[in-house]
This record gives structure tokens, C-alpha cells and sequence, in this order.
């Protein structure tokens, strides 16, 4: 098949177009660009730009937020905290763009204010208010929707069109043009090539191509990391014994579609407890991590007062950090920072919310607190907080089945139950408001922490800020609704569900040919024939599955960003796309390419969450500017 050329009458103004492809339709892709649009006019006036969306996938929901999934599938923020608009409170160069939320989006529509959905949406759309969780689907209909006004929106002398295909590999032609070939044979030439390929699959590495292989011999089941609304499971028998390795969402996503998804269902009892009414079609899930229990559930109290706008004591140790020449130890210099700041955001929001816990007027423990070490931090709050249960117990959180040993399964999981019963009415009691106010803290680091990367060590950046500090902010900010707690417990209240534990472990037994896991909590091992890694995978560039990114790494195009600190020796690779500051690829050679560009959570700049909070100076949103405005300024002269 011929090359769709610049210029070509079908797909371009005149042969001065500026084409512009941009590799990946979801909302890394169409937030990107909402950013070339709104910069445009400003940064190239009166020249003609075509913006070219490829994806084998609808463009605005892309792969994650199709709308053909199953209504099972459920979003993991409020519909009130999601928004693809960049508003006033993003400090970017380019200007900022109001918009509707998600919920707003979704009440407008209801009401016959914006255009409606497809019919299979209605009552997805009825079901959707500011603080519920959206079916992915909808979310997919908010962004075909934000794409489409987009489209029409856009000024004069720019065109949006899409490409729909599989981008499968990228070469230079002539004169700087970059030539897309499509998997059907076909290519498309552009001028700049910008990679937003959001999650993408792997190749099982390690202990997954080794479990891989023990099904391939023993005639057993695996199904690798990977997105679980999309996975095949049918493979997973009626009434089998499945061993689940992650008790994250890609879990929940799980748990739903092999027991609602088959045909169970959730009733209420007498007392208001819901129970699962089974279908006879769903397995037994025997389910374990690291930590042993799913991450805290979504935050949803009334907070008793404000939320402070900038952390209390970082905001000022972060700028006489930055002042000095030292290079910075996460641990050492940081962390203690951030321990205390959300020590803080608690213990004011405990003293407002439930004063009858504490012993002392909140001004004088706030004064002690500001001067305080982390032993007499300790003291203080033991005497003016008496009830332990209350206090801000940081390693509590992050393992809280640390010390827990019992004498069999079936005594665990009363335990574990037990703690699933404590979690639910914790989030329901008005009066534990203090766990929201450190959900906003950690918001707010999750936004000012990036502006240290570049000055800590190269082990601080790989194992505690992307590691240690990571997994803080998700187990707090990231976990799942409350009603799929509420959920799990129903199922394990039936028997469907089964918890193996923390520090879960799993063997290939060749002896008997059945995969064999247990936790650190309790005795005894579980076997089955199936076993399920409930994660996506992770980024990586020399183990993606993805032809593109694979052949520009091949070709030396595109590498993978590598930590090093020469007088440690330290030194790991991330998986990330490696780019410069402007979100250049940064090849082999150690050169950024003038005309290829990645954005998104999986490149060195880090872009985190697909969507942003209204109101907030999200990172995906400056990312996207920053890339928008190097990739206008870089064009070719007309």
C-alpha cells in the first residue's frame, strides 16, 4: 500500500500543512490534543496543522474506557474529582480551558443540556452523581463526547482527523519526514510523532514466564498480569479453586466478573448485611499479597474543616532544601518532612472532628507538634490522644497483618474478615474524618514531590520515591470503593473468596503439578490449577509487548530511563520511556530526537493519573502543555 504522503488532498489542507501524529487515542492522546489546540493559535498563527489520532481503538476512550465493556467495571474516583478540562489552578504557559467534570458532564446530559449518550448508557447516566463511582463505559461516552467538542471547537487553520490502526513500527524518511507503518501495510507521513501509548502490555518475565511454563507442561492455567476486561475467562472452570496473586483493582475487576459477571448476585439480609447469592458458575478465589489486604477504601468523609492549601511544614523545608548544594537522601531528608506534615493534617482534623478523644486544647499540641522530634511526636500524641485506635499509626497502615500469626486458615480469616467489618465502618463513622484530611495531604505531595526528583540521589528517585512513597499514596488514595470492600466481605462470608495472607508466596509443585501459595500469617499451603496475577503490568521498554515501542527500541530510537549514582555504583533501569525535559525521546546515543515525543505515566516525566482533580495543578495537564507547546515550536518553517 502507498504511504499517506503530507500534503495528500484526502488528509491535509495544502501541501504547507504541518501533520502532526500522535500515537495512541485514549486520554493521554486526546488530552495532549486539547493542549495543541488551545496553543496553536498562539505559537503557530495562521498555519495550517493536522492532528492525526492513531489507535486500533475508539479515539477518546482508547483501550481502558471503551464503552462496549461490561457496566461491571467501575471507575476508582468520584465522578466529582475527575475532569479532562485544564481549569484556572494549572500553572502552565498555555492558556487554561474550563470545563465540565465528569459529574457535571453527566447531570448536563441527563438533563438534555449536552447531547445524549447511547442508549445502553441511560442508566449508567442516571446512576452517576458527584460521589459515586462511574462505570468505565461512561467515562468512555465523557470522552468521545470532550473529543467531539474538541473537534468542532478547533480553530480554522487546524483539522483533528483519526487513523484507525495498529501504529507497529516508525522510520525517518527525507527532509526529517517521520513515516508510520501501520500493521494493515499501511503508513502515514508526519512531521513530529508523539507517543501516547498509555498502558501497555508486557512479556512474562522472571516468575511469570517461569509459571507460564509449568501450565504449558502440566496442562494448567495461567493468566499473566494484564487488563482483566479484556482477558479471556472462560478458561476458568465453574466451581475451580483459583490462586490470585494482588489484592489491588485489577483484583476487584476480577472478583466481579467471575461472580456478578457469572451470573451471582448481592441481596440484603434482615439486619442490612449484604450477602452473595452464588450462581454455581463462579470459582473459589484464594486471594494474597504482599500486604495481605486490600489498599484502604476511597476516603469519603465530611471533613469538620477546611483543608489546609500547602503542606504545613514541607512547603519551607522543600525551598531551603532546594537552596543548598547537597544531593538529597529520600529517607534522611524527606521522609521525616512528610511523616510529620500528614502527622499533622491528621491530628487537626481528629481535634476538630472528635474532641472527645483528646485531652488537650488543639492550639497548645499544634505548637508542641511544630517543634516536636519523631520520639517526642510520639510522647505528645500518647498523652493527648489516650485511645491508641485513634492515633495516626503510619506502620499500622502500611502492614497491618505484620505481627498477626494464627494457627490455621480458618482462624486468619475470621481475622480477616474481622478487619474488612473494621474498615467499612471506619470509612462510614463521620468522626474518623482525620483519614480524608491525610488522603488531601498526600495530595498535595503527590503535586510538590516531583520538584525535589532532580535533586536526590539515585537510589532515593528508584526505591523511595517511586517505590516507598508511591506505594504510601496508593494504599491511601488509591484504593477501592467502599461497596467493593462490602463486596468482598459478602464473598467471604460465602466461602467464594478465601484470604491467603500477606507476603504471599507462590511454588510450582512438579511433583504433583499444581501451583502452591501461602501467606506469613497462618500454616498450611493452598494448591490449584489456576493461578491469576491480578496486576498490569509495570512499565518497560525491553519487555513491552507493544510492535512499536519494540521496534524503536530495537532500532535504538528509544530507551529505557536508567538511575545511576557513579560514587555508589548504584544503577537500575525503571522501564520508562527515557525523554528529555521537553519530552524528546532520548535514544541510544544519548541525543533527544527533534521529532519524536512520548507522553504519559509510563515516560521519565512521570505524567501519573489518566485524569485530574478540578481545581487542582495536576501534572497531566502541565505535561501535556509543556510536550504540546515543544512539538508546535518545532515544526518545520511553512
Amino acid at each position: 500500500m502507498t504511504p499517506d504522503p503530507i500534503g495528500s488532498s484526502t488528509t491535509a489542507h495544502t501541501r504547507g500543512t504541518a501533520r502532526v501524529a500522535v500515537i495512541g487515542a485514549g486520554p493521554v492522546g486526546v488530552g495532549l490534543v486539547e493542549r495543541l489546540l488551545a496553543n496553536a493559535p498562539l505559537l503557530t498563527p495562521g498555519r495550517p496543522v493536522e492532528i492525526v489520532l492513531v489507535d486500533p481503538y475508539p479515539a477518546g476512550p482508547g483501550r481502558i474506557w471503551r464503552e462496549g465493556q461490561s457496566p461491571l467495571m467501575r471507575m476508582n474516583s468520584f465522578a466529582k474529582d475527575v475532569t479532562l478540562f485544564p481549569g484556572e489552578a494549572v500553572r502552565c504557559d498555555g492558556p487554561a480551558h474550563p470545563g465540565p467534570s465528569l459529574a457535571a458532564w453527566a447531570a448536563a446530559t441527563a438533563t438534555g443540556l449536552l447531547p445524549p449518550v447511547d442508549p445502553r448508557l441511560r442508566t449508567d447516566l442516571r446512576e452517576t452523581g458527584p460521589d459515586s463511582f462511574a462505570t468505565r463505559r461512561l467515562q468512555g461516552a465523557y470522552l468521545s463526547w470532550f473529543l467531539g467538542e474538541l473537534t468542532r471547537a478547533a480553530p480554522p487553520e487546524v483539522r483533528v482527523t483519526v487513523r484507525e490502526g495498529r501504529a507497529v513500527a516508525l522510520t525517518g524518511g527525507p527532509n526529517g519526514v517521520q513515516r508510520v507503518r501501520l500493521a494493515d501495510g499501511s503508513s502515514l507521513d508526519a512531521h513530529t510523532v508523539v507517543l501516547a501509548l498509555g498502558h501497555l502490555d508486557a512479556r512474562p518475565r522472571g516468575e511469570e514466564a517461569a509459571a507460564a511454563e509449568f501450565a504449558a507442561e502440566h496442562g494448567l492455567t495461567y493468566l499473566p498480569p494484564g487488563f482483566v476486561a479484556e482477558t479471556d475467562l472462560s478458561v476458568v472452570p465453574p466451581g475451580a479453586d483459583v490462586l490470585v496473586r494482588g489484592m489491588g483493582l485489577a483484583f476487584f475487576d476480577l472478583m466481579a466478573l467471575l461472580t456478578q459477571g457469572r451470573g451471582g448476585r448481592f441481596t440484603r439480609d434482615g439486619g442490612g448485611d449484604l450477602r452473595y447469592v452464588p450462581s454455581g458458575r463462579e470459582p473459589r478465589l484464594l486471594v494474597g499479597s504482599r500486604r495481605g489486604l486490600p489498599y484502604r477504601c476511597k476516603p469519603t468523609h465530611r471533613l469538620a474543616l477546611e483543608p489546609e492549601p500547602k503542606p504545613r511544614y514541607f512547603t519551607e523545608a522543600a525551598a531551603e532544601l532546594l537552596a543548598g548544594p547537597e544531593t538529597l537522601d529520600f529517607r534522611r531528608d524527606i521522609w521525616p518532612i512528610i511523616r510529620k506534615d500528614l502527622s499533622h493534617a491528621y491530628y487537626r482534623e481528629l481535634f476538630a472532628a472528635d474532641p472527645h478523644n483528646t485531652t488537650v486544647p488543639w492550639l497548645e499540641f499544634e505548637e508542641r507538634h511544630a517543634v516536636a522530634t519523631p520520639e517526642e511526636v510520639d510522647r505528645l500524641v500518647a498523652a493527648a490522644v489516650p485511645d491508641p485506635a485513634r492515633r495516626f499509626d503510619l506502620d499500622a497502615l502500611r502492614a497491618p497483618l505484620r505481627h498477626a500469626v494464627f494457627g490455621s486458615a480458618d482462624t486468619f480469616g475470621a481475622h480477616f474478615t474481622a478487619l474488612l467489618e473494621h474498615e467499612l465502618r471506619r470509612c462510614a463513622d463521620p468522626a474518623r474524618s482525620a483519614d480524608t484530611a491525610v488522603y488531601r495531604a498526600l495530595l498535595l505531595f503527590f503535586e510538590q514531590l516531583p520538584r525535589l526528583r532532580a535533586r536526590l540521589d539515585a537510589r532515593s528517585q528508584a526505591e523511595e520515591l517511586d517505590g516507598t512513597w508511591l506505594s504510601l499514596f496508593n494504599l491511601v488514595a488509591s484504593g477501592p470503593p467502599a461497596f467493593r470492600v462490602e463486596e468482598l466481605l459478602a464473598l467471604c462470608r460465602a466461602g467464594v473468596v478465601r484470604p491467603l495472607g500477606s507476603a504471599m508466596r507462590v511454588r510450582l509443585d512438579r511433583s504433583a503439578g499444581r501451583y502452591r501459595a501461602a501467606g506469613a500469617n497462618h500454616p498450611g499451603e493452598a494448591a490449584a490449577a489456576v493461578l491469576v496475577d491480578a496486576r498490569v503490568p509495570g512499565p518497560t521498554v525491553t519487555g513491552t509487548a507493544d510492535p512499536l515501542l519494540a521496534s524503536l527500541h530495537a532500532t535504538g530510537a528509544a530507551t529505557e530511563e536508567t538511575l545511576s549514582d557513579p560514587a555508589t555504583g548504584y544503577r537500575t533501569s525503571t522501564g520508562r520511556i527515557a525523554v528529555d525535559g521537553r519530552g524528546r525521546l532520548v535514544g541510544a546515543d544519548g541525543r533527544a530526537h527533534p521529532a519524536l515525543f512520548a507522553l504519559g505515566w509510563n515516560t521519565s516525566l512521570r505524567g501519573a493519573r489518566a485524569f485530574a482533580i478540578p481545581g487542582t495543578n495536576a501534572a497531566a495537564f502541565r505535561h501535556a502543555d509543556l510536550v504540546a507547546r515543544a512539538v508546535l515550536t518545532g515544526l518545520p518553517a511553512n
